[in-house]
């Protein structure tokens, strides 16, 4: 069961997009004068980001608009479940562009009822 904090989105097809491409260590290199490499390392342990989207499935309009409503109107952690045994504690990262994006299924004025390549981005804290 996919639930963004209280949001259980009617189609339940999210997909951790960047699950396995989560940089978890920070590294940096200096040479000293006499030319030895001096490396740092360290462990990320909060502030990762967690790209959560539909991939080529689809998100209900109703449900993309309470996620953008909660986008703004929430501006502490919270829980996201990915699904029955994992879950996270994460704000939304709005500090590259939007936290949520997509695209109509078909072009409409009044936008479509299903909205594909839906983005949601997050941090963890």
């Amino acid at each position: 069961m996919q639930i963004i904090d209280t949001i259980k989105p009617k189609l339940q097809q999210l997909l951790w997009l960047n699950r396995n491409s989560q940089k978890k260590v920070l590294a940096n290199s200096k040479r000293a004068s006499n030319g030895a490499l001096f490396v740092n390392q360290i462990v990320i342990p909060s502030g990762l980001p967690i790209l959560i989207g539909t991939k080529n499935s689809d998100l209900d309009r109703d449900d993309f608009t309470a996620l953008q409503i909660h986008n703004y109107r929430t501006l502490t952690e919270f829980t996201l479940q990915l699904s029955d045994t994992e879950s996270l504690q994460v704000i939304w990262d709005n500090t590259n562009g939007s936290a949520i994006s997509g695209d109509d299924l078909f072009d409409r004025v009044d936008g479509d009822d299903l909205i594909t390549n839906v983005v949601l981005k997050f941090l963890t804290v």
